[in-house]
């Protein structure tokens, strides 16, 4: 048989060894197709109940919201999204998840991961139901970063029944602006009455839990990562819609050359002291880069400050985006646990109560066929409730996660690190 002809045999054989495993995994890691039609038709169900009730004299907001993006780009922006409703007297409109994971334009049931925001809420094809758009108000809402926040809500709070807000509010430049900081008091509070996983996610984490022997307790207490390494799906900060899809290290290349700051809440002047020093300089290019997209001798001095103070706290989960196409990720977490759990490098440290026990990272979540949507929530979970958190300063992630800690009592400023 020709050389040739055995090549192409050979490249065909490969090509459909590829396709059965692109099926193969990606029906057995989504979610079954009845799961999310159900949650669709209950949230339909719900949303509709909400405005039958003969008692109700509801007013309602639309938002013009991100999609597409990562979990958190488009989860933080849900959250005051549904605040800002609540603080006007309005029903929050709320739409699916385009979840990145699933493709370009699959949408995914928000209640499938945050429940939060849709108790009480309506869904966007119930507000086109109660709200022609004969009777809809259009607004734009934006303004100056200071005056931001007060302006949004003396805008909504109008009598019009139906308004849909047409420009973008929460730019990313406004999230890194100390315009946010008037959004904090009201916002933590929020977070303390309102935030909640779905229970598929919840499910997962007390799964989790006892797989990895992860608990808040003197015998099996534990600190939490976020190891800001691998795909990068944020959406630029000059477009809202247009997404920069690469590494971290190329998005940390581009805001070394903007000097632009952290984001959103770990901004908070209450964390001021939380940054490892150097503290971040917007002005030195290089220090942008050092906290966007910190070494691994940074990362390891920023675990050694919190376990320092922690002699009884030997196990640390470390949440990372690494994946098939990013293996150097794996490479660099079992560089951070080979140290962590060194007898050697831990004394020279001066670690009072000894090396980690156990290190564990994202792709060890005791996930089961079609759960793997929900790991990024679970990862979020599992950090809000350790003992401790190092987090990355330019992350939306991080930066939720820091919220959610202090929202909901489960720490303070002290324990949180920032690189």
């Amino acid at each position: 048989m020709p050389p040739r002809f055995l090549s192409l045999r050979y490249l065909l054989a490969l090509a459909f060894l590829a396709l059965v495993v692109t099926v193969y995994v990606f029906y057995s890691l989504r979610p079954p197709y009845a799961l999310y039609d159900n949650l669709f038709r209950s949230e339909i169900l719900e949303s509709q109940d909400l405005t039958r009730n003969p008692t109700s004299h509801k007013k309602y907001v639309k938002f013009r919201q991100l999609q597409g993006a990562g979990f958190n780009n488009q989860a933080q922006e849900i959250l005051l999204f549904h605040h800002l409703a609540l603080e006007t007297g309005r029903t929050y409109v709320y739409q699916p998840f385009i979840w990145r994971p699933r493709g370009e334009k699959e949408k995914v049931p928000l209640s499938a991961f945050l429940r939060g925001p849709t108790r009480g809420s309506i869904n966007e094809a119930t507000f086109d139901e109660v709200c022609p758009e004969s009777e809809v108000k259009h607004v734009k809402i934006r303004q100056s970063y200071d005056r931001q926040w007060e302006h949004a809500k003396a805008v909504l709070r109008s009598k019009d029944r139906c308004v849909v807000v047409d420009d973008w509010l929460f730019s990313w430049a406004y999230l890194a602006s100390p315009g946010i900081h008037d959004i904090w008091p009201s916002y933590q509070k929020y977070l303390n009455k309102h935030f909640e996983w779905s229970s598929q996610v919840l499910g997962v984490v007390e799964r989790t839990k006892t797989d990895l022997n992860l608990a808040t307790n003197e015998t099996s207490s534990y600190m939490a990562l976020h190891l800001r390494r691998g795909k990068c799906n944020s959406p630029a900060p000059t477009t809202p819609f247009h997404h920069a899809i690469g590494d971290f290290e190329t998005h940390c290349n581009w805001l070394r050359h903007e000097k632009t700051g952290f984001t959103t809440w770990a901004t908070l002047p209450l964390l001021a002291h939380s940054t490892l020093y150097p503290s971040l300089d917007i002005n030195d290019p290089d220090s942008v880069f050092d906290h966007c997209y910190p070494s691994l001798r940074r990362i390891l001095d920023a675990v050694t400050l919190q376990a320092k103070d922690r002699p009884h706290t030997r196990r640390l989960h470390i949440l990372h985006d690494g994946a098939w196409d990013h293996p150097l990720v794996y490479l660099q977490f079992y560089k951070l646990r080979e140290a962590l759990m060194s007898f050697q490098w831990t004394r020279k440290q001066r670690w009072k109560g000894g090396p980690m026990m156990q290190v564990t990272q994202s792709s060890d979540l005791p996930v089961q066929r079609g759960e793997r949507d929900w790991k990024v929530c679970v990862d979020m979970d599992l950090a809000v409730k350790a003992d401790a958190f190092v987090g990355n300063g330019y992350s939306s992630l991080s930066s939720q996660i820091v919220a959610l800690r202090l929202a909901l009592g489960q720490g303070t400023a002290d324990d949180i690190t920032l690189v």
